[in-house]
């Protein structure tokens, strides 16, 4: 199935962003103690607008390509001026990321950049950074998560030069996938980058630092900060 969006032939040989998209309804289930399903839904949108404003930013970006089988995700991502391609499997994120992979190396892109849609300080500077480090391929550059071993941004030429594997520990397991096929993976530390928000200690950490993101003003709109903050006690 063909990506949806204007034709793309000419500027698939550069490094394209895929950023894969969970269903919302299913979203952010980590922060079932602290948020709602209307609140996880409501943060995971900011949180992907607050992506792909980086990404559709970097200059060094073939483009933006968005995996979701969410219409509303989807709806994002075309307001943003990324592509879309349908996840009709629903089956994860490292399946998503091979199915975008798989479109990518058909239309011989060099290479892709994984970016989570939930990590809402990454900048345009911090994707031109990734990119900058990025070798020609065959080559791997990581980013890890600041916890859990997860990996926050991959960056791989050519697209399915490694199998895909994302969650808790990914950073590993990617690092000694790429050692099995002879290629030595890069690391790069990105703070901005590093921070996801997936738990409640997470939201906690980012609200101390106030930034101009939308996943800020959401969350502070529904009052998040004050819902942290612990019961006084009464003497």
């Amino acid at each position: 199935m063909a990506m949806q969006g204007t034709s793309i032939t000419s500027r698939m040989r550069g490094l394209w962003a895929v950023v894969p998209v969970k269903l919302l309804a299913r979203s952010k289930r980590r922060l079932i103690p602290l948020l709602s399903r209307d609140e996880r839904e409501a943060l995971a949108c900011a949180m992907l607008d607050d992506v792909l404003a980086a990404l559709t930013r970097a200059p060094s970006l073939a483009g933006v390509v968005v995996i979701t089988g969410d219409p509303r995700a989807a709806e994002i991502a075309r307001q943003a001026g990324a592509f879309v391609i349908p996840d009709t499997e629903n089956a994860g994120t490292a399946a998503a990321v091979a199915t975008a992979a798989r479109h990518l190396a058909k239309r011989e892109c060099a290479g892709l950049l994984v970016v989570p849609a939930d990590v809402p300080l990454i900048t345009a500077g911090d994707v031109e950074a990734i990119v900058e480090a990025h070798r020609v391929g065959p080559s791997i550059t990581l980013v890890p998560a600041a916890a859990d071993g997860g990996t926050n941004a991959l960056a791989c030429s050519p697209p399915e030069v490694i199998p895909f594997c994302f969650g808790d520990d990914s950073f590993r397991l990617h690092r000694e996938a790429a050692q099995a096929c002879g290629i030595e993976a890069q690391t790069i530390e990105r703070a901005r980058v590093a921070q996801d928000l997936d738990r409640p200690d997470d939201i906690a950490v980012f609200l101390e630092h106030p930034s101009a993101t939308r996943s800020y003003a959401c969350l502070i709109a529904y009052g998040i900060a004050q819902r942290l903050k612990p019961e006084s006690v009464s003497l």
